[in-house]
């Protein structure tokens, strides 16, 4: 029973991540997986016969879930019928995972230092929109390959970090639709040097993130809760709202959805 639970959960994350704005590590901490997915990865170069089974069940479920539902989410994003409503659902879904980690922040009374937190967790999201676009994915040979590599160290960090969107990490660096067609043409080998980036930017992201976690748990929760308080803004509609009343509805449905979940989680 806990492993399909561990396998659900993964498909759920693997598919939202799919969506520009959503990330699958503030969803992990919705569905109530995130600390134990951290504390696995740091601890399977320790102990890797008591973490390895946990995350290669979570990982199946990822994988499983973007592959079957990320073409289909990218259609509901792309088509004009459905993609304003789309974008209002998953902004609801997002914003209900507020709550846990205002919980989780253990916060008591709000400082100055707090909100220079939140404000610095939201700067850096939107920061992001600033860098070059394909800039990561523009480079030939050896040296392009470091590049796909560094740029699998970024995706890394967007994977590890609550708040901040994997899909939208790729679009950013260009490497997006590469991800995308080799992965369901099964090139999964020109993928590699991402591959390694990623992995390696995955171990040292958690390491050091469990360790802030344990030292500065109200300061790292606040950055983070500024992360996907800034991750918002790219979920909306960009080119204006057709129907307002109909946008606020199909959030609040979203947002209630994802806040009686992660009550339960």
């Amino acid at each position: 029973m806990e492993t399909i639970k561990v396998v659900l959960k993964g498909a759920w994350i693997g598919a939202t991540m799919s969506v520009p704005g959503v990330s699958g590590g503030t969803m992990a901490v919705v569905v109530g997986i995130y600390e134990k997915l951290i504390h696995a990865l740091n601890g399977l170069r320790r102990e890797p016969r008591k973490h390895i089974l946990f995350l290669l069940w979570f990982g199946f479920g990822a994988a499983v879930g973007f592959l079957l539902l990320a073409r289909g989410i990218a259609f509901l994003l792309e088509d004009e019928r459905t993609g304003e409503a789309t974008r209002f659902l998953f902004g609801g879904v997002v914003a209900g995972g507020i709550p846990l980690l205002v919980r989780k922040s253990e916060i008591r009374k709000v400082q100055i230092k707090d909100i220079l937190c939140l404000i610095c967790g939201a700067a850096a999201v939107l920061a992001l929109a600033l860098l070059p676009q394909g800039v990561f994915s523009s480079g030939s040979g050896v040296y392009g390959l470091l590049l796909q590599a560094a740029g699998g160290f970024l995706v890394a960090v967007a994977l590890i970090l609550p708040g901040i969107s994997v899909t939208h990490m790729l679009y950013i660096l260009g490497l997006y639709e590469v991800v995308i067609e080799n992965i369901y043409a099964f090139h999964f080998l020109k993928l590699l040097p991402l591959l390694a980036g990623v992995l390696i930017g995955t171990f040292l992201t958690a390491d050091l993130l469990e360790r802030w976690m344990e030292r500065y748990t109200k300061t790292v929760y606040l950055v983070i809760i500024g992360f996907v308080a800034g991750s918002m803004v790219s979920l909306m509609p960009a080119n204006g709202i057709s129907h307002p009343v109909i946008g606020i509805l199909i959030f609040a449905a979203g947002f209630a959805g994802m806040y009686q979940l992660s009550k339960r989680a």
